[in-house]
């Protein structure tokens, strides 16, 4: 049985977007990366930096254990939260992301679903060194949609520019290119490609500055990430994005975390160093944003606190 652990993922490096033939086509989708193996009927849910998501999401490792009827199986997929629209949104699945035991309230105002995009195992038979192609085909075999478990689409000799205009248009995160011919390797490689429409980072909370309009919650949140040196430099303050029960909820944890000394190295903008208020760097974030530049990231928005990644993992997100 083929139980690989959550580093081994396959990650997409960027790439322009062209028509080449020797590539397939999948949407990327708004949630949260995960690793499901099924074996003698148990289903383990893992996140990438290796927790268990099975307290989270009982109702996706139940119909996994179900779909699989007593075969081994070794899927790649995402974890998503679809709005009333049917539009993944990374808000929503992070309502559910380090909930354990959620109740029938939550599963029932939060509905979730796996999109599946690749087949690792099978029987007991690790499937990793085949073709794209050949992965796709057997687990185009499996029976989905079943449940809450769904198919991710896979598209050849369609134009990569019209899928683009199609994700623009239906709020879709991006698209992805991968190589027919390529095997299964995890770290990142050209063999996928990944063609985002915004670009997204994940940051550590390293602080706050205080509301313009209330002293009980902050105004924007201190982030930062780690440089080549892996040291951890600041990347400035998101002030957008947040609803008045995230800020609130977050400055309980800001209070719970403060520290007197700022855990970044680097110079900190006089603007900012009069007034932080510092945390310890535990609570990771996803935010978008337009461009980074030498001062740190342009027009950023708050997306959701990212409880699958650790503050160690987080680096600096290349020039654009």
């Amino acid at each position: 049985m083929v139980r690989p652990p959550a580093p081994m993922l396959a990650t997409a490096g960027p790439a322009p977007a062209d028509d080449d033939t020797r590539y397939a086509y999948e949407w990327t989708y708004d949630g949260i990366r995960c690793l499901a193996w099924i074996s003698d009927g148990v289903c383990h849910l893992v996140s990438r930096n290796g927790n268990s998501l099975n307290a989270a999401f009982p109702e996706i490792s139940h119909t996994l254990a179900s779909l699989a009827a007593g075969r081994e199986l070794t899927l790649d997929g995402e974890l998503v939260a679809p709005d009333r629209d049917g539009v993944p949104r990374f808000s929503r699945i992070g309502r559910r992301v380090g909930v354990t035991r959620p109740g029938p309230a939550l599963v029932r105002a939060v509905p979730v679903c796996l999109y599946v995009f690749d087949l690792l195992g099978f029987g007991g038979r690790d499937l990793r060194t085949l073709t794209y192609l050949q992965r796709r085909e057997r687990l185009e075999r499996l029976g989905l949609p079943y449940g809450h478990i769904l198919l991710a689409p896979s598209y050849r000799d369609f134009p990569v520019s019209r899928m683009l205009e199609v994700a623009a248009e239906h709020g879709i995160e991006g698209v992805i290119g991968k190589r027919i011919d390529s095997t299964y390797r995890s770290g990142r490689s050209q063999a996928w490609r990944k063609l985002p429409l915004r670009r997204c980072t994940e940051v550590v909370v390293v602080g706050w500055l205080a509301g313009h309009t209330s002293s009980e919650v902050f105004g924007s949140l201190l982030v930062a990430a780690h440089d080549q040196r892996g040291q951890l430099v600041l990347l400035g303050a998101v002030g957008t994005g947040f609803s008045d029960t995230t800020r609130r909820v977050l400055q309980r944890e800001l209070l719970a975390l403060a520290v007197a000394a700022p855990p970044v190295t680097g110079e900190i903008p006089s603007s900012i160093a009069a007034t932080a208020h510092w945390v310890t760097p535990h609570l990771v974030g996803d935010v978008a944003y337009r461009e980074r530049t030498a001062t740190g990231l342009r027009h950023p928005s708050w997306r959701g606190l990212r409880f699958d990644r650790s503050p160690a993992e987080i680096s600096v997100p290349e020039y654009n």
